[in-house]
This record gives C-alpha cells, structure tokens and sequence, in this order.
C-alpha cells in the first residue's frame, strides 16, 4: 500500500506496506466472509475486512467454531454479565475455534504454514498487575474475542500473536479441535476447584461445560462424579456419556433437579417474631432436597460432596450446591445468568467453613493441558458434539443452541 507524501514542493510516493502485507496480498484469498452480531437475535452473513497479519503474529484460516454459552447470552440477551452490546458496532461473534495457519509474521519461528492451531480467544495487555502476576485471564484491559467491541473468530480468517495460537496434533478432527477452548475452561476448573485424585464431585448443570467438567474430574481420578440439571434430555445424555479411559459412564449418578418453591418447606410460625424470609425458605427446601440426594449416594456420614461445581448460573442450583457442599469443602461459581444478584445461604457458608470461589476462563497453562488430554485420548469430546452449521446457517446455529436439543454445536467456518 502506499501513501502520498507532501514535502514543501515536493511530491513522492512512499511505500508503507509491510512483508506481511505483501505476504497475505499475494495469497489471493477469497472475501472474508463473518457472522456478525447486529442487534439481539439479529446476525448478519457478510464480508469484513481481512485481519491484519503482525510480525510476531499468524493468520489463520478458521475451520471449526463452537458455540459457547456466553455466546448466547449475547444473542439472546444483548450481553453478559453487566457487559451489554446495546450501542456497540456490530461484530463478529465467537471465540471457541481452530485452524489451519496459511501465513506467518516475518518475526515467527514457532509456526509454520499447514500447521493446525487452536486459538486463544482471550488477548491479555501483559503489563497490568494481574498480568505480571500470572493472571492474564483478569488482565484489566483484556480483549476477548466476540466480546463487546472485539472481533471474534465466526469469520473464514483470523489473525492473532503466534504464541496465542497452540500447536495441536492433526490427528484430532477439526469438529473436536473447535471444542479445545471449553475443555481449557474445564482445566481451569480444575484448578480453581482444587480438583484431586478420590474426592468425591457434584456438578450442577448437564450442558457442554458440566459434562467437559465431569470428563475433566474423572481423567484426574476422582472417587465419585454426580450431576444435576432440570432438563430430562440432559439427565439421560449425561447418563451416557461414557470415559474413554473405562468404556463406563463417566457420572456415578445423574438427577433430574426440580424448580425450588417456598412451598416445599414448612415457612412462617405464625408467631410475631419469626424472621423467616422466602429465601430461607427456598433454602430448606434445598437443604431437605439434598439431604434425600445424600442417602441416595451414600454420602449421608460424609455430609456432603468434597467439592461442588456451579455451571448452569441458576439461584436454585447455587442454594443447592451450598447446602450439598460438605464442610470445609470448595464451591465454585461457574455458570453465568441473565442476572447479576442472587440469593445465598450466609451461615451455612460460615457454620461449614466453605471455600467459595469464582472463575473467569482460563489460565496460561489451560490450553496445552487440554490438547494433551486429547492427544492422550483420556478426554473424549466427540460425544458431545451433536450437530454442526456452514458459517452461512450461523443463525439457525444459534437457534438450535437456543432450542436446547443439542449439546454441542459447531459452525464450519470455510462452508460459506
């Protein structure tokens, strides 16, 4: 590319483009087709701009896409978690993806063309105090792909530092590879709940999350895996998913969880100074439904599970996460609503002496830990992908997501 330059009298033309400008002009690509988020529920299937190749970066031809829950939360809501897209320009969605690199920054020594990639949606400023204490998922000025205002990878190519792209074996199929950035998520709940060998795991949630959770848990040995969620067609998918390590199903047990209603539990005296709220009552009911949980399982003498996993962001899976959690064991926030406040039992948090703890994505080491496991074969996410889109069907992707009759679903990027 070049720019006019004005000196006195003088006229020149002055050539600013780079080798990697240079590089991706002489590749002839085709236009860079995206699905782009214009308003809540509303997707666009149109060409933007292709992305600039850096120096120290590689440009990547997007095969496969996930559709995450954050994902949807943005196409039916307009936002997650207190971060709307109301008055945002659109942009392009996703950020579970993988490709093929088709150019590589003159600076890059790591890649090569034809090398199979995952992408690391999450692009840290690696100068904040969270950065430079080794916590670039918090990182103050984050820039995360399909999140409000940042491009994401629903487009055919997608450019990104080399050191944010992990190499990944060939041999995994790309369907799979599109699903690496949820199983680093799993990792990290794994660490973040101090996940170990023969503990005993309550998971909340049956939706891709919950089950990479339970695969997660059950590749680090754990004693006893046992799920939630108030879909039927969940319960009986989580009660199939089998290990690839013991060819038996990965949860112990699954249940169907009812909606609480203040109801179920015994409320007010009658007396003047009875204190008792409705969330209280929600909290007996809770703590009567787990009890029963507990004879089931054989876990009444334990009082409980050593560590309970939150990944559906329902009030009621929260009260009965708590009230399931053993004493002195760890509950983690994972699932995200469509609300920032809810309720929660302070003085069973105190009287049992819990860990509570939240999550946000995924840490430096995630990503290699779970192309490992799929390279190692001791995670098996086939199963849960059940129906895949051509980049030009995104929106009736996201309405099958939408729907909840599949688990996983996976958009290819190239079938425009």
């Amino acid at each position: 590319m070049t720019h006019t330059h004005i000196d006195g009298l003088q006229h020149m033309q002055v050539d600013t483009s780079t080798p990697e400008d240079i590089a991706v002009e002489a590749l002839g690509l085709p236009p860079n087709t995206a699905c782009l988020l214009v308003q809540t529920r509303t997707i666009a299937i149109q060409p933007v701009p292709l992305p600039r190749l850096q120096p120290d970066g590689v440009l990547v031809q997007v095969m496969a896409n996930g559709i995450c829950g954050s994902d949807m939360h943005s196409y039916l809501s307009g936002g997650v978690g207190g971060r709307p897209i109301a008055g945002q320009e659109p942009s392009v969605m996703g950020h579970e993806a993988a490709g093929v690199v088709i150019a590589v920054g003159s600076q890059v020594s790591s890649h090569v063309v034809g090398d199979h990639v995952a992408i690391e949606p999450g692009l840290p400023c690696r100068k904040c105090v969270n950065c430079k204490n080794g916590r670039m998922n918090i990182c103050t000025s984050i820039r995360y792909c399909g999140a409000p205002g940042t491009h994401g990878t629903l487009s055919r190519y997608y450019a990104l530092p080399a050191d944010m792209a992990p190499l990944i074996p060939k041999t995994i199929p790309w369907d799979v590879a599109g699903s690496i950035q949820p199983l680093a998520i799993g990792v990290q709940i794994g660490k973040r709940a101090d996940l170990r060998a023969h503990q005993t795991v309550a998971i909340f949630g049956c939706g891709p999350i919950g089950l990479i959770t339970a695969a997660v848990a059950h590749a680090y040995s754990a004693k006893k895996i046992i799920g939630f969620d108030i879909k039927p067609s969940r319960v009986a998918f989580a009660k199939k998913y089998k290990s690839p390590l013991t060819g038996r199903p990965i949860f112990d047990n699954v249940f169907i969880l009812d909606p609480l209603a203040s109801g179920q539990a015994n409320g007010s005296s009658g007396h003047d100074d009875d204190h008792t709220t409705p969330g209280d009552r929600l909290w007996l009911a809770a703590q009567k439904n787990m009890l029963s949980i507990m004879k089931v399982t054989n876990m009444s003498l334990d009082g409980g599970v050593d560590r309970v996993i939150e990944a559906s962001g329902a009030q009621d899976s929260m009260l009965h996460g708590i009230a399931l959690c053993k004493d002195g064991g760890v509950f983690l926030q994972v699932g995200l609503g469509h609300i920032q406040t809810n309720l929660f039992p302070t003085i069973a948090l105190t009287n049992k002496e819990l860990d509570v703890r939240g999550i946000t994505r995924y840490t430096a080491s995630c990503f290699p830990s779970a192309i490992e496991m799929l390279d190692r074969g001791v995670v098996d996410l086939a199963p849960l992908i059940t129906a895949t889109y051509p980049l030009s069907q995104s929106k009736d992707a996201f309405e099958a997501v939408a729907a909840s009759n599949d688990i996983k679903v996976i958009i290819k990027n190239q079938e425009v």
